[in-house]
């Protein structure tokens, strides 16, 4: 048995894609895709091993882990569901670099006004993905008129190219009138594989089509061989399906693949008919040396064979060519490089980054390796380059002139640095200007060379980056003064002000008061840390390389207005921003503030600001004093209000009786509000109808009380007034009802010195030491007789002797008993009686 070898592999696109997977699996478990990366069972199953993981596009939004990555398979994704994508994973685009090219041509040509036709399947992925970017594309395996003057024919890339053909000559039948433009988008490998079946068909006897069975690209390879009158075809997906086959009526078997079946599988195929039936490996050309071939009138064999065999290109491995870019994606860059021949720029070859490549662009690269097989080129850019930024690296060391390069990792005593993502350098610590704790920064930076010297076939360079900011730093302070303005990023913002890092090299600090003309704003208020802003240098010193800045240099300033817009005499609104022991401070308009001075604030007696304001609270002021050369203003709270004593008389008359507040108690009585800015004193004692030794025990600040009204002194903003008399005097009413002799009950409520003090009815008795046989305790009660009821002024002394009750009680005991007893009745009269009484009518003083 001969066995006659074809293509077989995958494809680039394809192999691509199972590698990248491979690779990525190393390094991480949380992969996802939408479908199988390829149609063959064997292929899947071993990436599903590795760890990838298939999935709906649905269950991608239930991923809440940062790490997920998603893989584009080589078909595409419609640009919606790629958005919905991006937002829960990270995206590896594996779109085959052919598909990209077809679905980018799509678009531009349906731009330029054509309607694009596509042959091929609308359900299978590629087609979805192309109809993403171009909605209104038709496909269809059908033709039909369309109604366009302008249309453009495509394919689907795993088409047939002969169905693709007459698909073309079809709908230039039904659209006679329409400029057509035909696209090639079939596949070259699917092209190739097509003729290769074709040639296997007529020189072998027997043709196994290898790959999975929801290929539409094996599928027809197996459907080109049945149709040859002369080979039997057998469909495989893998080594075991031969098991129930028998091969051995065959002189000849033919072996070809579909473009996702993977090499490992057609060389298990080899191996086991190579044992089971001894055959031997021919390839398509040798087996044609030995065998004669009946030739078709449409096609001879030696021009299939011609067709079959792969195409020469001009380009060359090794070879610089220049390329124009027809597509930029994360995964890297393609280019057409003439020829039929597509060129793959992976990301770490790219001389630039991604970003500031553009489609159109043209850029130079050298080829690296040729797939002739699916007409694509793997490119660099970065080896044309190599010996031109040599030489810029040489000349910017001879001339100390600055190198643009990347920090890739720490090592040890410093850094790896990439110069112009070709030439390695390092970068001591101590001339990084970074601290051992400080992040690696992200992105080019500025290095200067300190030296370069070649040591055999190595290039070692040595860069600093504490030399370019010593230089700059030199530079500001030599070139810059006070007055300049200049850009900085706020780096950090305390309660102190904010700093500011000023061209990526120099610290300066921005001080609360320089941050606006409104002293009620901060740094906090003002500045957000990570942002840049435009600042005034209010100081600079270049021996100590500080700077200070100021944010509010660069406004207007409110104070240049002021005499514009307020005059003496003048009422204004404003908002209180602070209160102080000597008044309180208004913002009258932002960067404009006010004082207003204790004595401007209360008409009467000074009490507490912060009972009239509170900070925040809007209020009514007149202009007294406008000093804007000192940045002063100084207003009235008081005279914004009106003098309350103006008609004081007529408010309070005498003897009228008013509700007051208690806003500070002192020693010898109280002081009481009437209303805002008005006050009372209430002597100690007009307090109460009894006798106070201590106010504070019977009142308390912001009690409420009624008060009678005692005299008022408009001129002198005083007014008298009495807690007590705002009550019925309980004295005349004890008279009323009590003369001496009758019999009372008191509650001792105090010891003096030569007596106790009782509470009787609410008013206080005075019970004599000499009046009592036994000490009474505080808070008992003791019955006695009123020996004396005398008035004294609006209150009564009044003297109660439990000695003479109990001698009394004594007396009638013993006329019971006919018992004449011998009792000696001293009343005698204490000269303290009711001392404490006499003494605060004597003190009653304001």
């Amino acid at each position: 048995m001969d066995i006659v070898v074809g293509p077989y592999g995958f494809c680039f696109g394809v192999g691509n894609a199972v590698e990248s997977i491979e690779e990525l699996l190393k390094r991480t478990k949380e992969v996802y895709t939408d479908g199988e990366i390829v149609h063959n069972r064997n292929v899947v199953e071993h990436l599903k091993e590795l760890g990838l993981k298939l999935v709906d596009l649905e269950e991608i939004t239930k991923l809440t882990n940062g790490d997920a990555i998603f893989v584009v398979r080589a078909h595409g994704l419609p640009p919606e569901k790629l958005e919905v994508v991006r937002k829960f994973a990270r995206i590896l685009d594996l779109t085959c670099p052919i598909v990209r090219k077809n679905i980018e041509h799509a678009r531009k040509m349906s731009l330029a006004g054509y309607k694009v036709v596509v042959f091929g399947d609308e359900h299978h992925a590629e087609m979805v993905a192309l109809k993403g970017y171009v909605p209104d594309a038709i496909i269809t395996k059908e033709p039909q008129c369309v109604r366009s003057k302008k249309i453009l024919l495509m394919s689907q890339t795993t088409s047939s190219s002969e169905d693709f053909k007459n698909f073309v000559e079809e709908m230039k039948e039904v659209n006679i009138e329409a400029e057509i433009v035909v696209f090639d988008s079939v596949c070259k490998v699917t092209v190739e594989r097509e003729r290769a079946a074709k040639i296997l068909a007529r020189i072998c006897d027997t043709v196994l089509v290898v790959g999975g069975k929801h290929s539409a690209n094996t599928r027809k390879l197996y459907e080109i061989v049945l149709k040859s009158s002369r080979a039997k075809a057998f469909y495989i997906e893998d080594s075991s399906d031969l098991e129930e086959i028998d091969l051995s009526f065959a002189k000849s078997v033919g072996i070809i693949s579909g473009t996702s079946t993977s090499t490992q599988d057609v060389e298990r195929i080899l191996r086991y008919l190579s044992e089971k039936y001894g055959g031997r490996e021919l390839c398509m050309a040798e087996y044609n040396k030995e065998v004669s071939i009946p030739t078709e009138e449409e096609l001879s064999f030696e021009e299939l064979l011609n067709q079959a065999e792969l195409s020469e290109t001009r380009v060359r491995r090794g070879a610089v060519v220049e390329g124009t870019i027809i597509d930029v994606s994360p995964t890297g860059i393609t280019l057409d490089l003439g020829s039929k021949l597509t060129g793959i720029l992976p990301p770490e070859e790219a001389f630039r980054e991604l970003s500031e490549y553009k489609v159109g662009e043209r850029i130079k690269v050298r080829v690296e390796r040729i797939s002739e097989e699916d007409g694509t080129a793997q490119v660099s850019e970065k080896r044309p380059m190599e010996r031109i930024v040599r030489e810029q690296l040489e000349q910017a060391y001879k001339n100390g002139t600055v190198v643009v390069g990347k920090i890739v990792e720490r090592t040890k005593g410093g850094y790896r640095v990439l110069l112009n993502k070709l030439f390695d350098a390092f970068l001591p610590g101590s001339e990084s200007a970074l601290r051992p704790d400080e992040q690696i920064p992200v992105g080019n930076l500025e290095f200067i060379i300190t030296s370069m010297e070649q040591r055999g076939r190595k290039l070692n360079i040595v860069v600093s980056r504490k030399k370019i900011f010593e230089r700059m730093l030199n530079e500001f302070f030599s070139t810059r003064k006070q007055g300049d303005v200049v850009e900085g990023i706020v780096e950090s913002i305390d309660n102190r002000g904010a700093f500011v890092k000023i061209a990526g090299i120099l610290n300066a600090f921005v001080p609360n008061s320089e941050v606006s003309y409104n002293t009620a704003l901060t740094a906090k208020d003002v500045l957000a840390v990570g942002k840049a802003f435009k600042f005034v240098i209010k100081e600079i010193d270049a021996e100590r390389r500080r700077v200070t800045l100021s944010l509010k240099a660069l406004l207007p300033d409110p104070w240049e207005s002021v005499p514009k817009k307020f005059s003496i005499g003048q009422t204004v609104s404003g908002i209180v921003t602070s209160i102080k022991p000597f008044g309180f401070f208004v913002k009258l308009e932002d960067g404009v503030e006010g004082l207003v001075p204790i004595s401007e604030i209360f008409w009467g007696k000074p009490g507490r600001i912060e009972d009239l304001v509170a900070v925040g609270d809007a209020v009514k002021l007149q202009i007294i004093d406008i000093r804007p050369e000192k940045r002063q203003i100084t207003l009235s709270y008081r005279n914004a209000l009106g003098d309350p004593w103006e008609n004081v008389e007529e408010k309070y008359p005498q003897g009228n009786l008013v509700s007051a507040k208690v806003v500070k108690v002192l020693p010898n009585g109280a002081i009481l509000e009437l209303e805002p800015n008005i006050t009372a004193f209430c002597n100690i004692s007009e307090l109460s109808w009894n006798f106070v030794d201590n106010p504070e025990e019977i009142l308390q600040e912001g009690q409420k009380v009624n008060a009678r009204i005692l005299e008022v002194d408009k001129e002198n903003k005083k007014i008298r007034v009495s807690i007590k008399r705002a009550s019925e005097n309980p004295w005349e009413k004890f008279a009323q009802n009590h003369k001496e002799g009758d019999v009372v009950t008191a509650k001792v409520i105090k010891a003096v010195d030569k007596g106790y003090i009782g509470l009787c009815e609410g008013i206080e008795v005075y019970i004599p030491k000499t009046q009592v046989y036994e000490e009474p305790e505080i808070g008992a009660e003791i019955s006695g007789k009123i020996i004396k009821l005398e008035q004294q002024k609006d209150i009564y002394k009044i003297v109660v002797s439990p000695k003479v009750l109990e001698n009394e009680k004594a007396i009638r005991e013993a006329q019971k008993e006919n018992v004449t007893p011998t009792v000696k009745i001293e009343i005698k009269e204490s000269t303290e009686v009711r001392t404490e009484d006499d003494a605060n009518s004597e003190s009653e003083k304001e």
